[in-house]
């Protein structure tokens, strides 16, 4: 395992371009009101070939900034890898019906992670989640990446996201595992915790309103009988996708137990055994926060599964901003909460570690 200095290298050069829109014709939105930007750092465009990030913005939250605060633009300047930025519309008309315009966004711009009864596709994959793999293979076929720009390793695809971006990544995860090698889940809730939006609050444990001791997943977190469907129809590599998952021990919109819930996910899907991890114990670099636990068969070279509990961290993107020489995110001034805050402990460049995104 590599410890949390060894994950980021020293940094990229300040000049780097833009992300750019999407075009909406080239990928097939499903009838969502999705769009995304694309990230193309120098170093990817040097080397002719990069890994893909799909990064997904929490609610509350909009892509662009989340990239740029999260610590996630940082580590694709210094490992050069493309960054796909599939963005939510805010609507305060959605979720009031079941179709027509009340479909479209979000009330608060979370992704509709657990959207299935209305879907209209095979296997009742929600229609956003559709919409984001179509948007990967656009920028697979080169749209996005302007003139000349690198190639995508189709085998190093790879999805996160904080909140209800990280629900709508586990839901990837399930619904595509072949598209993905991986992915990396901060404060997320397992897949199939829910049919509807509408129930996914009371169902998942996720709430913006109630006292902490009230945030309560149901028990179990999730459907098993749905949950051995998706692992049935999965057609993946062993060992793929792997799977992180962090969440803060004092989070108090999403139930911590979801950690546990997406830990039996993964490793069922796996065929790991949750009783016999084979890492325990501390990050070294911040012995007395993160609490971590691994999983993978005998044999393995890399985790298939981990899991990293970090104590006395609530709803939050963790970052670093202390070491210049090695960022890690940045604190921006609002007057709105933007779940992003310095602990001094950088979830992207743990991420990064795991997901292999180095050159």
């Amino acid at each position: 395992m590599l410890v949390l200095s060894g994950l980021l290298p020293a940094a990229a050069a300040l000049a780097q371009p833009a992300p750019v829109e999407l075009p909406a014709g080239v990928y097939d939105a499903q009838g969502t009101a999705l769009s995304a930007l694309v990230y193309v750092p120098d170093g990817a465009r040097a080397r002719g070939k990069a890994p893909l990030l799909v990064l997904l913005h929490g609610c509350e939250q909009d892509a662009r900034t989340f990239f740029e605060d999260s610590g996630w633009k940082d580590m694709a300047d210094a490992h050069g890898f493309v960054t796909l930025l599939p963005a939510q519309k805010h609507n305060m008309l959605s979720m009031a019906g079941t179709g027509g315009f009340g479909r479209y966004g979000n009330p608060l711009g979370c992704f509709n992670f657990a959207d299935r009864l209305n879907s209209p596709l095979k296997g009742y994959v929600p229609r956003e989640a559709a919409a984001i793999v179509s948007m990967i293979g656009a920028v697979r076929a080169g749209h996005g990446l302007g003139s000349g720009g690198p190639a995508v390793e189709a085998d190093r695809i790879h999805v996160t996201g904080l909140s209800a971006g990280a629900g709508m990544a586990a839901t990837l995860l399930a619904d595509y595992p072949q598209v993905f090698a991986g992915g990396a889940l901060f404060a997320g809730v397992p897949a199939l915790c829910a049919q509807s939006m509408q129930s996914a609050a009371s169902m998942c444990g996720i709430s913006v309103m109630r006292a902490c001791g009230e945030v309560k997943a149901r028990s179990g977190g999730y459907d098993s009988r749905e949950w051995a469907k998706t692992v049935q129809r999965a057609q993946h590599p062993a060992g793929r996708p792997r799977v992180l998952i962090v969440q803060g021990a004092a989070d108090c919109t999403v139930d911590p137990q979801n950690a546990l819930y997406l830990t039996n996910q993964w490793t069922a899907f796996h065929g790991l055994k949750t009783d016999s991890p084979v890492v325990i114990g501390q990050e070294p670099s911040w012995p007395d926060r993160a609490v971590r636990q691994g999983y993978a068969p005998a044999g393995a070279n890399a985790l298939w599964v981990e899991t990293v509990l970090l104590k006395g961290v609530g709803h939050v993107m963790p970052i670093d901003t202390a070491n210049p020489q090695r960022p890690c995110g940045r604190v921006r001034v609002s007057d709105k909460k933007t779940y992003i805050e310095d602990v001094g402990f950088c979830g992207a460049a743990l991420a990064a570690g795991f997901l292999q995104l180095e050159p």
